[in-house]
């Protein structure tokens, strides 16, 4: 995951994501550039701790404008002054009611993102794929079959390619 990383503009987590993982999304086992940290939080649910916050790498908060807002007048109160930013640390707001991905898209073409790895969870992989704005997907499998759990988003698309990797496979899909 580390070479991928290395090799695009971006990396687009949501919410549980971080707020499960508490993951860096840098590059860290490979050598390369780390990619700019998209992170989409529409309500500012994310801890201010979170390692996504750290400053070490450009990272772009997608959120809705009202949360924004609330959340500016709770920071306020609490450091008696405005809230942390700097340029490293940007927020973005979308409307979350309609055409998420578009919108996304919109952000990372503001901030001249060529490419990104969506790197998030089913339902922030579901709203590209819906939204057919993707070009690749890999996709891990491996030799355990979990019965619970989180499903994995519902992909229709041609294998381009499988890789044996250890005990894994890497298949890799076009949207054509």
């Amino acid at each position: 995951m580390h070479k991928f990383r290395s090799e695009e503009h971006a990396i687009l987590v949501g919410t549980n994501t971080v707020i499960t993982d508490n993951p860096k999304l840098n590059v860290r086992s490979w050598s390369g550039n780390n990619p700019t940290r998209i992170v989409l939080d529409k309500s500012l649910r994310i801890p201010k701790e979170a390692a996504v916050f750290d400053r070490s790498v450009k990272t772009i908060v997608i959120t809705d404008a009202t949360s924004l807002r609330q959340k500016e007048k709770v920071w306020k109160s609490e450091n008696s002054g405005q809230l942390e930013r700097s340029g490293e640390l940007i927020f973005e707001t979308i409307n979350f009611t309609k055409n998420i991905a578009g919108q996304i898209c919109d952000v990372l073409q503001k901030h001249q993102i060529q490419s990104v790895l969506i790197e998030g969870g089913t339902q922030t992989l579901q709203t590209f794929i819906d939204a057919n704005l993707w070009d690749e997907a890999k996709v891990f499998v491996g030799e355990i079959s979990f019965k619970n759990g989180i499903k994995a988003p519902i992909l229709s698309a041609i294998i381009t390619s499988e890789i044996k990797i250890k005990n894994d496979v890497l298949k890799t899909y076009t949207n054509d």
